[in-house]
């Protein structure tokens, strides 16, 4: 019987830059499966626990604990080690107390914030879509790859945020990316800094709709996809544990 399915495996060196892996020791390191978050925008789960988060030592140990049901994502269990995590993805691990939310940082991704219970409570997600729907509904769709419907127009426009409750998914308030607001930066010379918008372009169809932010006293012009608005006058959700 022949082949079925795409492998689970992918040569170290091809994976993602900012994984924080050794490249060379060994040759072959888990895939992420298909799901919320892209291969390029995501760790497998067991790869998370094992070389970022350190809690375990062997993919095995990794295994153990994930099939065991003893790491949630969002307040979901999570049995497939293949799972991806993404940005704003909350990672609990209760037998050691432990929570975490995978954050832009500097030089990276994804790097992994330590937070309390509260805090993991609630998550931000962006909106990627929003269509409206049979019945006079609108579907929202976010970078996590949730749909979100609402029998009422939230005023939530494609780039603005949604505060959630998690695991239910229940929006708690929006966050416009707008003048004003407060974001952060997804990638780019300035990834997992805060700036503040300070003006907003349209685009069309041969331009995509640019933002001019203040970060650290300077102001530059990025795409506004490359930005997560995270509130107005301080970020609504924390960022970083003080």
């Amino acid at each position: 019987m022949g082949k079925t399915g795409s492998s689970k495996q992918m040569k170290r060196s091809t994976a993602p830059p900012f994984w924080k892996i050794t490249r060379k020791e060994h040759r072959f390191i888990s895939k992420p499966s298909p799901g919320p978050h892209p291969i390029k925008e995501s760790y497998p789960l067991a790869t998370l626990l094992r070389d970022v988060l350190k809690v375990v030592k062997t993919m095995r140990d990794a295994e153990s604990v994930i099939n065991s049901g003893k790491v949630a994502v969002d307040g979901v269990i999570r049995k497939d080690k293949h799972f991806p995590v993404g940005l704003m993805d909350v990672i609990s691990i209760p037998s050691l107390n432990k929570i975490f939310r995978l954050l832009p940082a500097k030089n990276t991704l994804l790097y992994p914030v330590e937070i309390d219970a509260e805090s993991a409570k609630i998550k931000l997600c962006k909106v990627k879509t929003k269509k409206k729907i049979r019945l006079n509904r609108f579907a929202y769709g976010l970078h996590d790859s949730r749909t979100f419907f609402s029998k009422e127009d939230l005023n939530a426009k494609i780039g603005d945020s949604l505060l959630i409750s998690i695991p239910d998914g229940k929006v708690l308030s929006k966050v416009a990316l707008d003048s004003g607001s407060q974001v952060i930066f997804l990638k780019g010379k300035s990834l997992g800094k805060l700036g503040v918008i300070r003006r907003v372009h349209s685009g069309h169809f041969s331009a995509e709709k640019m933002a001019e932010v203040e970060v650290e006293g300077e102001v530059v012009k990025v795409p506004v996809k490359l930005l997560l608005a995270v509130g107005v006058d301080k970020p609504i959700l924390p960022l970083v544990m003080s």
